[in-house]
Order: C-alpha cells, then structure tokens, then sequence
C-alpha cells in the first residue's frame, strides 16, 4: 500500500512539474501590456512630478505600468492611446468593455458621435485628461496637474519631451507616439 502512495506522490510531482513548465512556457508567451519598466524609469526621470500623480491618481485604475486592470484599458504600451476608441471586442480583453460605462457615454453623446473625441495630439489628451479623469473625480485635478500626467504619458510612450515639457503652447503639435 504504501508503495502505491509512493508512486502516485510520484506521477503527482512528474505531473505538476509539466503542468508548471506548460504554464511557464505559455506565461512567456504572453503579450506584455503597459510600458516596461525601461520605459517607466525613463518617463520618471523627464517627468518626475507626472509620475507622481499618475502613481496617485492613475495607476489604481490603469496599472503602475499603465497596463490596463480591470475595465480601465491599458493607456501605456503597444497599441496604448489609440486615435479613435476600441471597439467592442477588439481588443480580445472583454474586461475592457464596461458595460455601465458604455451606456453612460452613449446617453451623454450625440446620436452617431464617438464614445470620446480622437487622440490625435497632447492637446486631446489633455481635454480628455482634464475632463473626464480620474474617473471617480473627473477634473478635480489642477490644470497643472493634468499637463504633468501628459508629459509623463508621452514619455512613458517613448516621446522626447520638448524643453519645458508639453504645455497649452505647444501641445497640438506633440502628436501621440504610438508604439
């Protein structure tokens, strides 16, 4: 008897090890979403006082690499920031379809417009940022504020910030870095 438990302790432990090793593999496999952790370091450096207060503001609902968590989608990283929203469904994450959300926006937008306005440059951003988000208060943060997230956004999307940063002189013509 006790040599049976052996051997099933045994195809137990062979078992889970493959089973580890498949998990391994395809973990690896994985799509990284969000900036990595290169990316972050550098917009810290440019952005300091934007890092901040994403870390603050942001980043329970984004992800500390802006990845996306829950039904907030990923705003840093490949395919981050796009010009006109995801559909339903494109992104292959259905956590980012938020149902109560998307009712909310159709009833407080114009039959046939957009759920949101195009992110074409820092400016959009900007508008979005400073109206809408964080999404508990939406523009409850200074103007100051705002711009500083900006600037830690396009750094984080690997955008070179001009001298003095992305501010309401300058901020239609930083177009959105896309990765």
């Amino acid at each position: 008897m006790s040599s049976r438990i052996g051997d099933l302790v045994k195809r137990s432990m062979k078992l889970s090890t493959v089973g580890g090793l498949g998990l391994l593999l395809f973990g690896c496999a994985a799509r990284q979403t969000g900036a990595t952790v290169a990316d972050v370091a550098r917009a810290r450096d440019q952005a300091g006082r934007g890092a901040t207060i994403f870390t603050a503001e942001c980043a329970q609902c984004h992800g500390q690499r802006g990845e996306g968590v829950g039904a907030a989608p990923a705003i840093l990283g490949e395919g981050a920031l796009p010009e006109y929203p995801r559909g339903a469904g494109s992104s292959g994450d259905p956590t980012l379809t938020d149902p109560q959300q998307m009712q909310i926006q159709m009833q407080s937008r114009p039959a046939g417009a957009a759920s949101r306005d195009a992110f074409r440059n820092a400016q959009d951003l900007y508008t979005f940022i400073s109206t809408r988000m964080p999404k508990s208060r939406p523009g409850k943060l200074s103007p100051a504020d705002d711009w500083a997230v900006v600037n830690f956004l396009f750094a984080a999307q690997g955008a070179a910030l001009p001298t003095g940063g992305i501010g309401p002189t300058n901020a239609t013509a930083a177009l959105i870095p896309s990765r």
